[in-house]
């Protein structure tokens, strides 16, 4: 046998999960803290993922794409997974179990009350990209109505606007809010003070489930199995608490 034939036998005994791990290519359609954390390369559905493949011959990486490609990409085979999938949106055969729930509500300062979507009307609101879209035909109706409604790309730059009262209202995912204030609290200037306790949150929304999806029977198989583990040992929890956030 050649030595470097020998070699590599020597390191496929010694080192097979190296050797033989699966690449696994994860299309990621969005980038928000703290679920995905783009430059970094973690956030919780990531490490959620990473856990449950880890020593499992499957090696997950992640590609940051568009929406609509994400989803044109895993249809036609290019990629073997994908976050953030609902029912109807892919063959059923591909879904996991649920995996993650949004919670979508409306922030105000303690000072603003809001009980019903008719109070947003005649307020300064501003909300996550295709809100319209997403949050119902009474939201919708709500937001063409009101001619100080916007849409923003930058979830960071919502949770700012409010707490200095350049906006009545925001509309946006619990956690992703809750992310972007810690941070401006913990990065505050002279002079500028900002609390948990000064926000009130109004829970007018169903909560959203997402799945992931998977081509390969075996990973979904797998996938599935260590979700329900991970959740039974405390793993599952421990990944969110280290973005300060609760399952």
């Amino acid at each position: 046998m050649k030595p470097i034939a020998r070699m590599l036998l020597l390191l496929a005994i010694f080192l097979p999960g190296q050797l033989l791990a699966q690449p696994l290519k994860v299309g990621v359609n969005f980038a928000i803290p703290p679920y995905v954390i783009e430059g970094d390369n973690r956030g919780i559905e990531l490490d959620l993922l990473r856990e449950a493949f880890a020593g499992s011959g499957y090696e997950p990486s992640f590609e940051f794409l568009p929406l609509e490609r994400t989803f044109r990409l895993f249809e036609s085979g290019k990629l073997d997974a994908i976050i953030n999938v609902r029912p109807g949106m892919v063959d059923p055969l591909f879904l996991t179990r649920p995996v993650i729930t949004f919670h979508n509500r409306i922030f105000t300062l303690r000072t603003t009350h809001i009980s019903t979507l008719d109070d947003l009307r005649s307020k300064r609101v501003t909300a996550f990209q295709r809100a319209r879209i997403i949050l119902g035909g009474e939201f919708a109706t709500m937001a063409n109505q009101n001619p100080h409604y916007e849409e923003v790309a930058k979830q960071q730059g919502q949770v700012h606007q409010l707490m200095r009262g350049r906006v009545d209202a925001v509309v946006l995912e619990e956690r992703v809010f809750y992310y972007y204030l810690d941070q401006l609290i913990a990065t505050a200037q002279a002079g500028e003070r900002y609390e948990r306790n000064q926000v009130r949150q109004a829970d007018l929304f169903p909560p959203t489930v997402y799945h992931f999806a998977f081509r390969s029977a075996d990973a979904l198989k797998l996938f599935n199995a260590r979700l329900e583990a991970m959740k039974k040992d405390g793993s599952y929890q421990r990944i969110f608490e280290v973005y300060g956030a609760k399952p």
